[in-house]
């Protein structure tokens, strides 16, 4: 039985205008005896049995789908990135892609976040990503330029923080939205924590006390772990989130719903490693 392989092409990802799918499948053509291409979104989740390799073309929330699929456990997986901001390719990975985030059951590759600016993920248009690229998130920051009230007990290896917040980030990646701010991260080592309280203002005046936290963490970003009245920033291996009321969070650039009132954040070993590039 000769090599089979599926290819899964995201046909709304910011970057699939410049993708040549033919050029593509005549490049596996020469390594497999068989090539399928499957057009994303479907009616219908993609049926892997019968392939050996799946190829999957898209951008962070492809990839993020892709980890939180039922693959076959024999299957080799290989991204190529052709979406908006590729943020979890951009990471310079020596291995391929396993060790990943878990959040109540959801994978993620590189950030679980609720508050200021995250809805940003999952509420670009792929129609305006597709044509103005990156520009198409910056277009709508002053939208998502509020201040968001999120009540949460939170603790951290053991310790205990409680209180309102506009920004709950975990964030397994040295960047996130093009802000290469965490540079506490290594490949396979711990997790890290941002998070920024809601100031007691409300209206202009809100959005002006969370323009210097925000400007703190993302423009000049964090080597080591960092505390203030306004902003914890630090690793962690146990990470425990309780809310009265959970917000929606974005993982990966998907809207990531339905979560428990309480639950833990943790690493997830993925049982098919994902290699970033072509087959050889």
């Amino acid at each position: 039985m000769g090599r089979s392989c599926i290819v899964l092409v995201n046909k709304i990802a910011g970057g699939f205008n410049g993708l040549n799918v033919d050029e593509l499948v005549l490049r596996l053509n020469k390594s497999f005896d068989k090539t399928d291409v499957v057009y994303l979104p479907s009616e219908s989740a993609p049926d892997f049995s019968g392939y050996d390799t799946a190829v999957v073309c898209g951008g962070d929330g492809t990839l993020n789908h892709l980890i939180n699929s039922d693959l076959p456990g024999s299957m080799q997986v290989y991204y190529l990135p052709s979406g908006t901001l590729n943020e979890a390719a951009h990471i310079k990975r020596t291995e391929p892609i396993s060790l990943v985030g878990e959040a109540d059951g959801r994978l993620f590759s590189y950030v679980f976040a609720a508050g200021t600016f995250t809805p940003l993920g999952y509420s670009v248009g792929h129609r305006s990503k597709q044509r103005f690229k990156a520009l198409a998130y910056v277009m709508r920051v002053i939208k998502e330029y509020k201040v968001a009230r999120i009540r949460a007990k939170i603790t951290v290896d053991g310790c205990d923080f409680e209180g309102e917040y506009t920004l709950i980030m975990v964030i397994n990646s040295p960047r996130c939205f093009g802000f290469r701010f965490n540079r506490m991260y290594s490949e396979g080592g711990d997790m890290c924590l941002l998070t920024i309280r809601s100031p007691k203002a409300k209206g202009i005046f809100g959005k002006i006390a969370i323009f210097f936290p925000f400007f703190r963490s993302f423009f000049m970003g964090y080597s080591k772990p960092y505390s203030s009245k306004t902003i914890e920033f630090c690793a962690f291996k146990e990470l425990k989130l309780s809310f009265d009321s959970v917000p929606v969070f974005c993982a990966d650039g998907e809207r990531a719903e339905g979560m428990n009132t309480t639950f833990y954040v943790k690493t997830h070993l993925l049982h098919n490693s994902i290699k970033i590039g072509m087959p050889e």
